[in-house]
């Protein structure tokens, strides 16, 4: 009995744990991206049926849309704001960390002025929300579409946040983007995740500027 479990291989359950937080992280991300797929795929499937159904021309008899130039910015400052934050995190894992806190709240800024005008074009909108099908697919995409923004700049606020609470415990260890340190291996995790994320909604933003200004 005794030499049973001496040859039993010990568990380091903290290692154990830190390993299932990581993998939690990733799955997490995915589980998230797949939930706001569905939500999204409901209001590209909307806009595809009213298009097709098109009752007695409704769907937009006068062929009037949202603010092209506008959407054109908010599409660019989604597609700027990803690229840096996705530069920023290859600087971080350089051993640059100081950079990625630079490139993270630039992304953040880019990634609020996106919101911020977003929901400004709503009170400049040439239609009603009931004026067509388009204006009320338009209308319900707008809130959604804002609100997932918003938390994932809230996502990108609190890892900024982290990132500066851990530096001097980091520093040491050759800062955030190099350390070995199980702390450092969650941040970075929580990083890729939300780049991934990020990256996704640079897709949703570029599949609804052709669905609402291209089509």
């Amino acid at each position: 009995m005794s030499e049973i479990t001496e040859n039993r291989p010990v568990i380091d359950e903290e290692q154990l744990h830190h390993d299932m937080g990581l993998g939690a992280i990733w799955t997490a991300s995915r589980l998230i991206i797949g939930s706001t797929t569905m939500l999204f795929a409901g209001i590209a499937f909307a806009f595809f049926y009213l298009k097709s159904l098109d009752s007695h021309g409704l769907f937009d008899p006068h062929g009037v849309t949202a603010s092209t130039l506008v959407g054109s910015v908010i599409l660019g400052l989604v597609v700027v704001s990803a690229f840096i934050s996705n530069y920023s995190t290859w600087r971080m894992k350089k051993g640059y960390s100081f950079d990625w806190q630079v490139g993270s709240v630039i992304s953040l800024l880019l990634g609020l002025l996106a919101i911020g005008l977003q929901v400004w074009e709503l009170t400049r909108l040439n239609f009603l929300p009931g004026a067509s099908g388009y204006a009320g697919v338009y209308i319900a995409f707008v809130p959604v579409y804002s609100g997932v923004m918003f938390l994932s700049m809230y996502w990108l606020e609190t890892l900024v946040a982290r990132s500066i609470r851990a530096r001097k415990a980091l520093a040491q260890d050759g800062g955030a983007g190099l350390s070995k340190l199980p702390m450092a291996e969650n941040f970075r995790a929580s990083v890729d995740a939300f780049n991934y994320f990020w990256n996704f909604m640079v897709l949703i933003s570029v599949i609804f500027f052709i669905i609402f200004y291209v089509i």
